[in-house]
């Protein structure tokens, strides 16, 4: 990728759903790599609609979408799939495999990619470091604090060294405490250069926690600058 282009670039962007409600309409808006973005607005906003555009969860209407030089209107399924190799994603319920253990949960990326359990142990075992949870590498989810389970959900959107990282409400059902040191790991991610774009209700983390603030109101854009 040039280095002056943008990691995503939206032009003109629209998504209609097949019920016929319009979720976005006429963003323009670019990101370019290393920018921490919060997506913020109400309820219904399009805030969630633009994060599925974005690793190919759903696609645009019309418009131009790029992402990480891949125009996300005609690409195909092949390479939708090498693109989320490059994404990680984060979702407010965390989507964990409450069957699986911890470590399994966060190695499943690496599996996918078709990593050598020799090569793959360390990794997933660093990233674990890096959230604070090496000590609960056997257990199951459901036996976590739900902060506990947000940091997994960050080692696992780590753990392949994505260029950017999309995190869906990724404080919403935590306490102000924890949902702080969950906003913490992600701009320690972005210290790295990851690019982190992150959709928020907790207006009160762009006070402790600066970054490019991107305003959508009823499916437009109503502003974009620096908190």
């Amino acid at each position: 990728m040039p280095a002056d282009s943008p990691l995503i670039h939206m032009q003109q962007l629209m998504l209609r759903y097949p019920t016929g409600k319009i979720a976005l309409s006429g963003l323009t808006l670019d990101i370019t790599q290393g920018q921490f973005v919060y997506l913020v607005g109400e309820s219904g906003a399009g805030k969630s609609s633009l994060l599925r555009m974005c690793y190919g969860g759903v696609r645009p209407t019309s418009g131009a979408l790029n992402v990480q030089n891949t125009d996300m209107r005609s690409a195909n399924p092949s390479r939708i799939r090498q693109l989320r190799r490059h994404t990680g994603i984060i979702f407010q319920d965390h989507r964990l495999l409450f069957s699986r253990t911890v470590f399994e949960n966060v190695a499943l990326p690496l599996r996918v990619q078709g990593w050598k359990t020799e090569r793959l142990i360390p990794r997933v075992r660093k990233v674990l470091t890096y959230v604070g949870l090496a000590d609960r590498l056997w257990s199951y989810p459901e036996a976590l604090s739900g902060g506990e389970q947000q940091r997994v959900a960050i080692a696992r959107a780590m753990t392949s060294n994505p260029a950017v990282i999309l995190a869906d409400e990724p404080t919403g059902n935590l306490d102000v405490d924890t949902a702080s040191r969950v906003v913490d790991y992600l701009m320690a991610l972005n210290r790295l250069g990851t690019t982190v774009i992150m959709a928020t209700h907790d207006l009160h983390l762009l006070e402790s926690h600066p970054g490019r603030v991107v305003q959508l109101h009823a499916g437009l854009l109503a502003g974009s600058a620096y908190s």
